[in-house]
């Protein structure tokens, strides 16, 4: 082979190879953006929240401090219903135990707790009281007194919503 083919082939092969890196490479298991739920150290953290459409849920399986299984939920909740303006996320924050049922609805704008409104409270051969539903601008927060064996016992029960990050990202925190 004369040196100038050799060289034009070179060149070819060199250009090949430039055009097919310039379209860049993207990784098989490039990280989704799917709404997703991981639980650390107590702390449920829900991501990607942006990709849920109204009235669309996502749940978690959890263990209670009494060693019982339950469920943390954050559900989108419509603009409409909770009159929040269109660049705002209303979510509704759900612990479902075997014993006690608790969810709130809060609004986040700008990575801010703006509104946070009609909690319920459901228990199971115990009673409820003095419930409190608050926010500031970090998180709302339901707390309640749960009383069993006809007050002789009691624990104070609460359910928080923290947004983290941005608006796509909230940590639901518990004690039931």
């Amino acid at each position: 082979m004369s040196t100038r083919k050799f060289i034009k082939k070179l060149t070819a092969s060199l250009l090949f190879i430039a055009v097919v890196m310039s379209f860049g490479v993207q990784s098989a298991f490039a990280e989704s953006n799917s709404p997703k739920a991981t639980v650390k150290n107590n702390v449920v953290t829900f991501s990607n929240l942006d990709q849920l459409k109204a009235n669309e849920k996502l749940t978690i399986a959890v263990v209670d401090s009494n060693g019982n299984p339950a469920t943390i939920t954050i559900e989108s909740v419509n603009n409409s219903i909770s009159r929040a303006a269109k660049s705002s996320n209303s979510w509704k924050v759900s612990y479902k135990g075997v014993v006690i049922h608790a969810y709130f609805y809060m609004t986040v704008t700008n990575n801010k707790v703006t509104n946070a409104w009609d909690y319920s409270i459901t228990t199971l051969g115990s009673t409820y009281s003095d419930a409190s539903l608050t926010y500031n601008s970090s998180s709302a927060k339901l707390t309640f007194t749960s009383n069993a064996y006809n007050g002789i016992a009691s624990h104070t029960c609460w359910l928080k919503g923290t947004p983290r990050g941005t608006n796509n990202e909230v940590d639901v925190t518990y004690s039931m």
